[in-house]
This record gives C-alpha cells, sequence and structure tokens, in this order.
C-alpha cells in the first residue's frame, strides 16, 4: 500500500515547480498538509522549495522544522554544503527538480540511456550541448541547468572555461577525459522551444539526447547511431516534475538517502573552474 505524504508549498515553490498540479496527478502519494497525516509536530512529510537565491537556508529550515524530505524546484547556483550536512545529520533527503536533468530518460535507473553514452564516449570525437531558455533567463541558472544534465548523463568535463557570454548566452569549452574537445552552448531566445540537447560524436556515429521542458510530459529522445545502424530508445511519456516527486516520494519512504546535493555540488565546483 502506497504511504500518503503531507506535502506544503508557498506560492513561489508552487510556482517554480507547479507543484499542485504535480501533486493532484500523484493523489496516492501526496495530500496537502491539512488533509494528510503530517508530522507529528504539525509540519509536512515533505516541504516544497522554490529555488531562487537562498533555497539551501530555506531548505536547512525546512528540515529543522521537521520535514521528512525536501523537494527544491529548479535551484539557483549555490553552495550546498551546509544544507547537506543539515539533510544528512535529520536523515531527510533533498530532491532537485530540475527542468532537465530531472527527466526520466536520463534518470540514474536508466541503464539503458547511460549505456548508449557510455558506449560513445568510449569512442568520443566531440561533446556538442545546446541549451535554450526564454529571454530573461539568469545565464548562469541556464548553465547550471545544462551542467546538471551532463553530469546526470555520466559524462565527466575537465578544464571548463568561458570563451564567450553577451546577453542573449554564452559558449563554453571544455575537455572529455579521452582528450576531445567539448563545447556548450547557452541561448536566450522565445524563437525556439526550452530544451536541452547532448550529442557525443564518434568515429562511426553518435549518441544524441534531446529534453523537453517539462511544463507537460513530452517525451525525451535518446538515439545511437553506431556503425551497425541507428537505434531510438522507447519514449518515455513523463515529465521532469512528476518523476521527482516519485523519486521524493521513494526516497522518504524507503529511507535510501537522495544523492542529488552530491551531484549538484559536482556542478558548482565545475562553476568555481570558469575562466575568461
Amino acid at each position: 500500500m502506497t504511504t500518503q505524504l503531507s506535502l506544503y508549498a508557498d506560492p513561489q515553490a508552487d510556482a517554480a515547480g507547479a507543484v499542485a498540479a504535480v501533486a493532484a496527478s500523484l493523489p496516492l502519494s501526496f495530500g496537502a498538509a491539512a488533509s494528510a497525516g503530517a508530522t507529528q509536530d504539525g509540519s509536512p512529510d515533505v516541504a516544497a522549495v522554490a529555488g531562487h537565491a537562498g533555497w539551501t537556508r530555506r531548505a536547512a529550515e525546512a528540515i529543522r522544522s521537521g520535514a521528512k524530505g525536501v523537494v527544491v524546484s529548479s535551484p539557483a547556483p549555490e553552495n550546498a554544503d551546509l544544507l547537506a550536512t543539515a539533510a544528512a545529520a535529520a536523515g531527510a533527503p533533498v530532491v532537485l527538480d530540475q527542468r532537465w536533468a530531472g527527466n526520466p530518460a536520463i534518470a540514474g535507473s536508466n541503464t539503458d540511456a547511460r549505456r548508449v553514452i557510455a558506449d560513445a564516449l568510449a569512442d568520443a570525437m566531440l561533446l556538442d550541448s545546446v541549451a535554450v531558455a526564454p529571454p530573461g533567463t539568469e545565464p548562469m541558472q541556464l548553465l547550471t541547468e545544462q551542467l546538471s544534465v551532463i553530469l546526470q548523463c555520466g559524462i565527466e568535463l575537465r578544464n571548463v572555461r568561458v570563451i564567450q557570454r553577451s546577453p542573449n548566452g554564452y559558449t563554453v569549452a571544455a575537455v572529455l577525459p579521452n582528450g576531445a574537445p567539448a563545447a556548450l552552448q547557452g541561448i536566450l531566445s522565445s524563437a525556439l522551444p526550452a530544451t536541452a540537447s547532448v550529442s557525443v560524436l564518434t568515429s562511426a556515429g553518435s549518441a544524441d539526447v534531446v529534453l523537453p521542458d517539462p511544463a507537460a510530459a513530452w517525451p525525451a529522445k535518446v538515439r545511437a547511431v553506431t556503425a551497425e545502424g541507428a537505434t531510438t530508445l522507447p519514449t518515455l511519456y513523463e515529465s521532469a516534475h512528476r518523476t521527482s516527486w516519485s523519486r521524493a516520494h521513494s526516497h522518504i519512504t524507503s529511507g535510501n538517502a537522495a544523492s542529488d546535493l552530491a551531484q549538484f555540488t559536482a556542478v558548482m565546483s565545475l562553476l568555481s573552474q570558469l575562466t575568461d
């Protein structure tokens, strides 16, 4: 039997992660704090936190107030060490609901996608990644989300540096462990849908991942081209938002730790390497 957890999201958190809509689509897993069993001190089981500046402090406060877990929507680049310490001490998982990295197509449990990418990395000649977001998006926020996707794909980057930046985006260069170059483009435009793509080019083909905006359950695409032909992985009609909240429920009810903050710390480490 599924355990229903109570949740609370303030208006900012709800807007950032479509929390009310997601919770309504998972009625057996989540209920409003007023209608589902809250913790003994009256705190909700799960607190939704908006990821704008100060989210690590707000998430830590929610945990100290009794929340069994926290879901952070679109976290901005910020040091999460103190939050990680608070979460570990309380045994409370922190799940990051990120625009693209949360997509089930590249989830850690999706071994098929990981295999496609790993096979291409063994013969990588170039990594090319493009992230598109609406005008007004903070470029560093976009780069954080793009790097999160790349790390979620199991790709290691070294020697990260800025080649060009402008009000309309950026170009970042890096190197793969085998010495192959990597190019990351960030584009702020309303002329294109908000998507993130990662392509690993090899001597005989490529591995390509295209991730949609999680506003709806539009499917991601994972495709491998090798000397034997082209293969497209089965389509998963699920949104990153629902996937993140389902993971949060699983972590809280099973007691298994979440690795989101550790991966986010790795992204922050890459950002700290940036040089013009």
